[in-house]
Parts: structure tokens; C-alpha cells; sequence
């Protein structure tokens, strides 16, 4: 699941908890570009505990590669 950050600017309470429900998901790539978009995503990582491997990208073809690539979900 590519999760695009640019517009967002604040996250509410139950947007949060639904991310760490487990879902059809076996990635979930957050896409943001500014300071404000990695603070928000360090945040929902640290606080929650996504249901499949999660990262943060400023590149949408990273994230897209790293949601195709490999199973194991780990980056190379």
C-alpha cells in the first residue's frame, strides 16, 4: 500500500489506529517530501506498530520498488 503524505497536515487519532490494523497489505510505503511528512511518519512508527513492514520515502519510485520488490520486506 503506497501511502502518499503530500498534502497531509495532521493525522488524526482514528486515521492512526486503522494503520496498525492488520489488513491485505504486506507493505505500507509512506511517501512524503518535506521535514514535516518524516516527522508525522517517525512519529506513527514510533507509536504504533504497523501490522507489515512500513517505511518512509521521499522517492515514489523507491517506494514503489521496495513495495514490488522482494517478500521478505526488508530494504536492500
Amino acid at each position: 500500500m503506497l501511502v502518499d503524505m503530500a498534502s497531509t497536515e495532521r493525522v488524526s487519532r482514528e486515521a492512526r489506529s486503522i494503520f496498525s490494523i492488520p489488513c491485505a497489505a504486506n507493505r505500507i510505503a509512506l511517501l512524503g517530501s518535506s521535514p514535516v511528512d518524516r516527522i508525522l511518519a517517525n512519529f506513527f512508527l514510533g507509536v504504533h506498530s504497523p501490522p507489515c513492514p512500513t517505511q518512509f520515502f521521499t522517492s515514489r519510485a523507491e517506494s514503489m520498488e521496495w513495495l514490488l520488490g522482494d517478500s521478505d520486506g526488508l530494504p536492500r
